[in-house]
Formats: C-alpha cells, sequence, structure tokens
C-alpha cells in the first residue's frame, strides 16, 4: 500500500507566513479544488543545494573526497582539470585567485597542487600504485596540507567568481574517471557521512611554509555539514498527496542530486525523472569525462529557465510552475521570468547579488494575503529552518533580513 501523507503542511520552523502562503497555493490548486484536473496537474520546481537542504551536496562531494582522497585521477588529469579551457571563462593561467598574492595564480597554484597530488599518488596506499601510507599517514605529510589547501581555494574562487560554460571542465569534474553507478556510490557515502556529522562550522587551511612552491602560503577554507530539513521533505510529500508533481533542477552533478532527492534513505521520495542537474560527457566504457555533455543546459541561471521552457512546460500544456523553490542568484533568473509562478519561496541566504531584489519584495509584501514571494530564514549554525524569515550565518549569532539597496 502506498505510504500515505498529510495534504496539510504543519509549521514546525516554517515562517508563520511563508507557511500560511503555501498551505493556501496547495489548497487553491491542488486536488482539494474541485477545478482540479487528474490529467493535467500543477507542477513545482524546487532547487536542492540550499534550498531542499541546507549547505551543497556538490561542495560537500568534493570535501568528502579531499577528506578520503577519492580521487581516480593521475596528477596530469588532475592538472588538466585545473587549467584547460581557460579562456573560455576569460581567465588565463595569469588569473589570481588570492588577489593579495601576486604569486597566486592560477597556473602557480595549478602547478603546485600537482607536485603535491603527485607526492600523494605515488606514498598513499589507497592509490594502488606502490605507495604504503594509510589515510591517516597521508593526510599528516605537509604534501597533503599544500594540497588541501590549494585545492579547496581553487575550487572557491572558482566556483564563487567565473561563469560555468558547457563543454568547460570544470571543478567539480574531479570526480572523472567513475561510472555513473560509482558516482552515485560515492555520492550515497558522502551524503550518508555528512548528515551524521552534526557539525556546521569553517574550517581554516593553511599550507605549509615549509615546503617549496610557485604559489606561496595560501589560506583557504571550507564548511562542514549538511542537512536535509524536515520540513523540506514533509513539503515534497505534502505537494504529491496535493496531486501536484514535483520536480528538482540543481547544478550539481545529475547522479549526485538524484541520489540526494531518490534514495530511500533520504526521505525526499522523488524519482530519477523529476530529478535534472549537471549532465557531462562518458567515454565508450562508460566513464565520466571532465566535460559537459553537448546541448545540455547548465542548471543554474537562464539555463535552469530554459530547462523550464523547453522540457517541464511541453510536459504540462505550455503551463508555467505553480511555485519556485530556490536561494540564490542560480534561481533568479526563473523568479523573474516566470510570472505565472503563484509563489516564489527564497530561503534567505542574505547574500549581496540579485536575491536581494527579491527578498526586498518580500519584505514588501509580508502583510499580504497572496504574496507572489515569500522569505524563509534558516540558522546555518544548527543546519535547520528558523520560524522567522530572518537568518543567522553560519559563525554569528546575530539575525539578518535583508541589505539595504
Amino acid at each position: 500500500m502506498p505510504e500515505k501523507h498529510n495534504k496539510i503542511l504543519s509549521s514546525k520552523n516554517w515562517a508563520p507566513h511563508t507557511h500560511q502562503a503555501l498551505n493556501a497555493v496547495i489548497a487553491a490548486f491542488g486536488n482539494q479544488n474541485s477545478s482540479f484536473d487528474p490529467a493535467d496537474p500543477p507542477y513545482v520546481v524546487f532547487d536542492f543545494d540550499n534550498t531542499s537542504a541546507i549547505m551543497d551536496i556538490e561542495d560537500t562531494l568534493m570535501l568528502y573526497m579531499l577528506l578520503h582522497l577519492d580521487y581516480r585521477l593521475t596528477p596530469d588529469q588532475v592538472h588538466a582539470i585545473l587549467t584547460d579551457g581557460l579562456e573560455n571563462v576569460g581567465a588565463t593561467e595569469d588569473t589570481l585567485l588570492d588577489k593579495t598574492n601576486p604569486l597566486a595564480t592560477i597556473g602557480n597554484i595549478a602547478d603546485d597542487i600537482k607536485v603535491a597530488y603527485a607526492w600523494l599518488y605515488d606514498h598513499y596506499e589507497g592509490f594502488m600504485q606502490g605507495g604504503t601510507l594509510s589515510l591517516e599517514e597521508a593526510k599528516k605529510a605537509s604534501y597533503y596540507e599544500e594540497f588541501a589547501a590549494k585545492i579547496r581555494l581553487f575550487y572557491t574562487v572558482i566556483n564563487g567568481d567565473f561563469k560555468r560554460k558547457a563543454g568547460y571542465p570544470w571543478m567539480t569534474y574531479l570526480f572523472a574517471q567513475r561510472t555513473s553507478e560509482e558516482l552515485r556510490q560515492l555520492a550515497y557515502q558522502s551524503i550518508s557521512y555528512w548528515l551524521q556529522y552534526g557539525k556546521f562550522e569553517r574550517v581554516t587551511l593553511t599550507s605549509p611554509a615549509e615546503l617549496p612552491s610557485k604559489a606561496g602560503v595560501i589560506v583557504s577554507h571550507y564548511d562542514t555539514g549538511l542537512a536535509f530539513p524536515n520540513e523540506l521533505k514533509e513539503l515534497y510529500h505534502v505537494l504529491k498527496a496535493n496531486g501536484i508533481v514535483v520536480y528538482v533542477i540543481s547544478a550539481s552533478p545529475v547522479d549526485v542530486v538524484q541520489v540526494a532527492a531518490t534514495h530511500p534513505d533520504f526521505g525526499y521520495g522523488l524519482d530519477n525523472e523529476h530529478v535534472i542537474g549537471m549532465y557531462y560527457k562518458k567515454d565508450e566504457n562508460g566513464l565520466i569525462q571532465p566535460c559537459m555533455q553537448p546541448g545540455k543546459n547548465i542548471t543554474k541561471g537562464p539555463g535552469k529557465t530554459a530547462v523550464i521552457t523547453e522540457q517541464l512546460m511541453p510536459k504540462h500544456n505550455e503551463k508555467q510552475p505553480l511555485m519556485l523553490f530556490g536561494d540564490s542568484t542560480g534561481d533568479y533568473d526563473m523568479m523573474m521570468e516566470l510570472q505565472d509562478a503563484k509563489l516564489c519561496v527564497l530561503f534567505n541566504r542574505y547574500m549581496n547579488d540579485d536575491t536581494q531584489k527579491l527578498a526586498r519584495e518580500a519584505f514588501r509584501t509580508i502583510e499580504d494575503v497572496n504574496p507572489r514571494i515569500v522569505l524563509q530564514g534558516r540558522d546555518e549554525n544548527k543546519g535547520r529552518l528558523r520560524p522567522s524569515e530572518k537568518t543567522i550565518l553560519l559563525g554569528t549569532q546575530e539575525e539578518v533580513l535583508i541589505h539595504e539597496a
């Protein structure tokens, strides 16, 4: 027998106005309404990272691989992933990744990473190149500190400051040389590891001064933890119980986000057909290659809107989504372009970018019975939603709402 789910969303840690708006739209357009047509149901689109989840499953996957030295790449392949195709994003090997350090160019840091990774590749037993060091022993080596600090800087800056373009072998392609099944297994291990990790904190990495290098000492950081809030899992199920179709469109690798949203252990209850992510090329043996599948949209910004208009709307009589859920500039375009959406839910990350235009509109209409945009706050130190529009950012205790214009 299929599992029964409530048709009304419980309040839990939802901001009251957001909770009321969600239940109002669900009641007005779901199968409780006499005009509901099961042959033509409404649908909603969720982002995944920092929307359906707190934190980012792609980022935490990269971190899991770093902490467990779980790569299938040679030193030359790692170097190529870091340096190929820079011209596609307006960068060169001379582009600085740390503007306070004139030596911290892409070229220098990539060379330093290759040297450190080559040492680990030869000495860590897990790479099966004749090395004898255990993971714990390898991670105590100065070459690991060098590799960790510099690859993290690379990942943080490249993913934060540069635009992804189709065909460009991006940082996430450090998972290359696996089959889809192997990547799914790795994703399951990573998600499970971080969900039970329990600590949300920023960790600082510093490369060792005593090791000769081209870029010198580099300081970088990573954030730990991952949470799949019960409020979001319940919302997915309430929507489906009301006959509303649920899709996820994520900028994370498709295999990774499908594991998160479909695996029974994680509670969202979707199937693969309703989860769209970044697609990559594979070789004749089914091994993932470090480049995008040609012709596939980059699933953020205008690319996310294009997926909706080109793939989802034709399945739904050319209708736009009933609701949209997001947190970042990657979701801003669809919320602005798809004006037929009855409700947009912005998870408040207090980012000083285009999302603040949405946040200001949400704040301005906070008394409206039928708002188009609502805000949802979170506590990043605890990995949970807050019953407020205000957010508490990681490492702080202060509530924040919106950046002033």
